[in-house]
């Protein structure tokens, strides 16, 4: 049988302490690397606006004021449809003319923004921002909580087996929860067309592991459930014929 290539796309996850510190009204204090920033105060104003959210394609629109200047910009961006459009936008202010604006995808990934003012001139700028300076993330993803969005618990099991077809292949995909040999984890197990993958899975005391069914055949998720409430873990899905494991989040 011919194996297909697993992709992984591992979302680079930080869990540092926080840095509780007064704001930094001149945005100059250095801060670690590896630990949230501490945000400053803004000098100026971001609204952060969703436009067509529920189609593939949506559109993000930032307007940045500062300095008695404004500027608007708009981005193609498909957004996660679930939660409300707050739970889906941060914004983060690392120096008073500087802010990251982050939305979530439909993956649960963030993608980022940055609004800012040209030091040479004076000018504002808001571009697509590919990776933001780690302490900025880790202050919105883990502070913050951008991408964190819990969805209503309903169609979980323990064992997914779906006959689809992807590409060529008409195949079983299949996502299972097993028992581990350690009494805080599971096993979870995901194949499809001769490729799997078994991975050991930490459950967070009070949290019950399922795997979260989407709608699509040919796409779960790996969850924990909490009082009625869905965090995705991982989204296991096949594209083109290709199992794709990708890696969401981490929950303490």
């Amino acid at each position: 049988m011919k194996h297909f290539p697993v992709y992984l796309a591992l979302a680079t996850l930080g869990f540092a302490a926080c840095n509780n510190g007064k704001d930094n009204a001149a945005g100059t204090a250095q801060q670690s690397d590896s630990v949230p920033m501490t945000p400053a105060t803004p000098a100026g104003k971001v609204d952060v606006t969703l436009k067509n959210r529920n189609k593939d394609t949506a559109q993000v629109v930032i307007k940045f004021a500062i300095n008695g200047q404004e500027k608007e910009k708009s981005f193609d961006q498909a957004i996660l449809t679930e939660g409300t459009d707050n739970d889906v936008i941060r914004v983060a202010w690392d120096k008073p003319n500087s802010a990251y604006i982050g939305v979530v995808k439909p993956n649960r990934a963030p993608r980022y923004y940055h609004a800012s003012v040209d030091s040479s001139n004076g000018a504002l700028k808001i571009f697509w921002a590919t990776v933001p300076p780690k302490p900025v993330w880790l202050y919105m993803e883990n502070v913050q909580g951008l991408g964190k969005v819990a969805a209503a618990a309903s169609g979980t099991t323990n064992s997914y087996k779906k006959n689809i077809k992807s590409g060529k292949i008409i195949e079983d995909f299949i996502a299972e929860i097993r028992p581990s040999d350690k009494p805080d984890n599971v096993v979870l197990y995901v194949e499809f067309a001769g490729v799997n993958k078994t991975m050991t899975m930490p459950v967070p005391k009070g949290y019950k592991p399922v795997i979260q069914t989407t709608g699509k055949p040919d796409q779960v998720y790996f969850s924990m459930e909490k009082e009625g409430k869905l965090d995705a873990v991982m989204d296991l899905k096949v594209e083109d014929g290709h199992l794709q494991v990708d890696h969401l989040k981490e929950i303490k």
